[in-house]
């Protein structure tokens, strides 16, 4: 989806077919990436239809930029706060947030909003960390307009990127030390907000209509009933969400029993209590973001949070330090001994299970393309389940095209070009999908005696009926469907499909 909007960015188009993250600046990426790409591409062929044709090579390209991009921020993080405090620790504590969940190092190499909420936020809050008054470094200890000015940026470009950000607005305004200072964020984060999505606004309408479906209806992306949230699905999404993943929760728990330490002291002392703005904008934008997640219970959701942890836990830890200097005899005198060894052993926590679990993220793929290219000739039919993803460009593409706006008649017509013989079946219809047309079973079985058919996901029960299904819907009663491939670790199957009438 973002490939192919950038596309028609990079094509000199201003349309934007997808706008439900909104993604506007991912798409911008990829059409910068894409313009520079194509500049330099061997192919004299227009644009769009070089892209469809190597849309590998333009996503490996894209995937590239991303890890050089990554590699710097990372870098330029933990460096602008070893400038700033001069202590490596805190500088190394930042740089480690992509080790925090597996699915900060997966997706940061993919071109979807989650790789630049990855890019951005850790270095936003890293400056967040440095201007925080309540930290006090530095010689300057009150906010200007300009850092005020640059709190909004940031904060409107990760909205633009994926609305799963809005919570960091909640932050901020705890930071921030009065309403004026308030006043000037809430309403540049709007203007650069705007700015950001500046693309989609001819489809403001649209974004609208789908912010608003997604917070009155419950169920996935808001196609549920038209109520908030389903009550006992949201807690079981909750339950979920901690159980997912055990750094993610315990480092959660952390900042929220530093939460309650500093609220029970405020409301104790009825007095302004260190840390107390910090850790409650940490804990309610992050708390918040679950309580949004939750219903989706889709985990990868949460990344801004893992983002906001490093932040977390240094204020947490000033705010538990104290308490226990204050109540627990001799705490201080082994108070850096506690800390070096606890950070030691998080770092190596982190980086052997990271190691441990990366070889196994992903499937290895299984080279169907033999299987292929020997019936070549043949239409081939793809009946993928839950979603389009699979070893075959054919869906990607489609899913690709059907967001891409205004421009769907135009390519179109050349993926008919270059895919001639594929349709796409969807379980349960009576119709096959062949870009942008519909074609009816019973008319294709009547025009092709030979048909390659092509399964991902299913169980071997459920391949078998669609198998029956599409000939019992189709004229043709008489039929043999040989199985030619098979992968079990994959959940691929190919069917070779002769038909004929009895």
């Amino acid at each position: 989806m973002y490939l192919f909007n950038g596309m028609n960015l990079a094509g000199g188009n201003m349309e934007i077919g997808h706008i439900d993250n909104p993604g506007t600046t991912v798409q911008c990426f990829a059409a910068v990436v894409i313009f520079i790409k194509h500049i330099f591409s061997p192919s004299h062929a227009p644009l769009f239809q070089d892209v469809i044709t190597n849309s590998e090579s333009y996503l490996y390209t894209c995937s590239i930029v991303l890890i050089i991009l990554f590699v710097c921020i990372n870098y330029f993080t933990g460096a602008y706060i070893f400038r700033q405090t001069g202590n490596i620790g805190l500088s190394l504590l930042f740089q480690l947030t992509p080790l925090i969940n597996i699915n900060i190092i997966r997706r940061v190499i993919e071109l979807e909003p989650e790789s630049f909420i990855i890019l951005a936020a850790p270095f936003f809050m890293a400056y967040l960390f440095v201007k925080d008054p309540e930290n006090k470094i530095g010689l300057i200890k009150k906010l200007n307009n300009k850092t005020v000015i640059l709190f909004s940026i940031f904060s409107g470009f990760l909205i633009a990127t994926k609305y799963t950000c809005v919570p960091v607005v909640f932050l901020v305004l705890f930071i921030l030390e009065n309403r004026k200072q308030r006043i000037l964020y809430t309403g540049m984060v709007i203007m650069s907000f705007f700015f950001f999505v500046l693309p989609a606004l001819p489809k403001i309408r649209n974004m609208y209509k789908w912010v608003w479906g997604l917070l009155s209806h419950d169920g996935i992306y808001g196609k549920g009933e038209e109520r908030v949230v389903n009550p006992s699905q949201f807690v079981k999404n909750i339950k979920d969400l901690f159980l997912t993943d055990t750094i993610f929760t315990c480092i959660y728990c952390i900042i929220t029993i530093a939460f309650l330490v500093v609220l029970v002291n405020r409301i104790r002392k009825k007095e302004a209590i260190p840390f107390f703005r910090t850790i409650s904008g940490i804990w309610i934008s992050i708390t918040a973001l679950i309580l949004l997640v939750a219903k989706h219970c889709d985990f990868h959701y949460l990344i801004f949070a893992e983002c906001c942890f490093p932040f977390g836990l240094i204020t947490s830890y000033k705010i538990l330090a104290a308490s226990f200097a204050r109540n627990v005899h001799g705490f201080i005198k082994y108070e850096k001994k506690i800390l070096y060894s606890t950070f030691v052993l998080f770092i190596m926590f982190l980086i052997v299970e990271k190691i441990r679990y990366i070889p196994f993220s992903y499937s290895q793929p299984a080279s169907i393309d033999k299987y292929m290219n020997t019936y070549k000739d043949l239409p081939l039919i793809i009946s993928t389940k839950n979603g389009l993803q699979c070893e075959r460009k054919e869906p990607a593409l489609y899913l690709g095209y059907m967001y891409s706006g205004g421009l769907q008649s135009t390519y179109a017509q050349f993926l008919k070009e270059i895919y001639p013989n594929t349709y796409i079946y969807w379980d349960g219809s009576l119709m096959l999908t062949h870009w942008d047309e519909y074609i009816s079973i019973a008319d294709f079985a009547a025009r092709n005696k030979k048909v390659l058919f092509y399964l991902k996901g299913y169980d071997d029960t459920i391949q078998v009926s669609l198998v029956h299904k599409f000939y019992i819907k189709s004229i043709r009663s008489k039929f043999d469907a040989q199985e030619i491939y098979k992968d079990a670790g994959t959940g691929q199957d190919i069917y070779l499909m002769n038909n004929s009438y009895e």
